[in-house]
């Protein structure tokens, strides 16, 4: 009598492009694991938007209060505002799914040897003269991830966002890898004047008007990057040299920068990691 195959994706030694077709059957719910970092709007978004699409193993980590920018996105609600980022997630994905119980330990995520394992860190960048945001510091625990981890980083810059190519969590961008690879865009882009379109300008007004449903947009887009990662991580695949913008893989050398209103409009950016010594051998 013929067996039934056990359902979700095995994981292959050495597949090649046959193989890694072949194996690709949805996830069981519990095979794969998300550690969210910093959880400003967007962040938040994407984990309720993962947990829409199966994923019960979410770890959210900021201990830093809800803002009033944070409600864009709607994964907070105004009487969420002054309490913890965090405590007010875990909240809200149990109530969309009892089924799901989230934590917020980074030391209980799994190690990189459980395939299916991906690091989301979201970085807020302060204006200039200003305090670091929660987002932007990394706690002790946090430099105690495994350092293999596939690590899906994004950026908050004036209203846009850098999405990092993905990365082994020990080859993380350091802030100056990212103000160096973020410098000279405006003039770049709005023909060496700094900053965006006047104020007033129909762009201008329409960036802000449209903002939440940019925001959503990019939350969508970066849960299916997300769940891609993930995918290879669970049928063998090696995310080293390689990146999931869009359904096309190419190599390290440039980040997606996502600029309002427009979500499926994006720009590339070649990264710049040479302020630093973290860029050895990333080139």
């Amino acid at each position: 009598m013929p067996t039934t195959p056990s359902p979700g994706p095995r994981r292959l030694a050495q597949p090649g492009p046959e193989l890694l077709l072949s194996c690709l059957e949805r996830p069981r719910p519990e095979e794969v694991h998300v550690l969210l970092l910093g959880l400003d709007g967007l962040a938040a978004a994407l984990a309720v938007r993962l947990l829409r699409c199966g994923v019960l193993g979410l770890n959210v980590n900021d201990p830093g209060p809800v803002t009033a920018a944070d409600l864009w996105t709607g994964a907070y609600r105004p009487e969420d505002v002054g309490r913890a980022r965090d405590a007010v997630l875990r909240g809200r994905l149990r109530r969309l799914d009892p089924r799901c119980a989230p934590v917020s330990a980074p030391e209980l995520f799994p190690g990189a040897l459980l395939p299916g394992t991906v690091v989301v860190h979201s970085v807020e960048r302060p204006a200039p003269g200003s305090r670091p945001g929660p987002g932007t510091r990394e706690p002790e625990a946090w430099a105690g991830l495994d350092p293999r981890h596939p690590l899906v980083s994004v950026h908050h810059d004036d209203g846009a966002l850098l999405r990092w190519p993905t990365v082994p969590w020990a080859h993380r961008p350091c802030p100056d890898c990212v103000q160096a690879t973020l410098g000279g865009r405006h003039e770049e882009r709005h023909g060496g004047r700094p900053g965006g379109p006047p104020a007033g300008a129909p762009d201008a007004v329409l960036a802000v008007w449209a903002a939440p449903a940019h925001a959503e947009g990019v939350a969508v887009r970066l849960a299916v990057e997300v769940l891609a990662v993930a995918l290879e991580s669970l049928c063998g695949g090696d995310l080293r040299g390689r990146d999931h913008e869009a359904g096309v893989r190419h190599g390290p050398g440039h980040a997606t920068l996502f600029t309002p209103p427009w979500p499926d409009e994006v720009s590339r950016l070649r990264i710049d990691r040479h302020r630093c010594l973290c860029g050895l051998g990333q080139e």
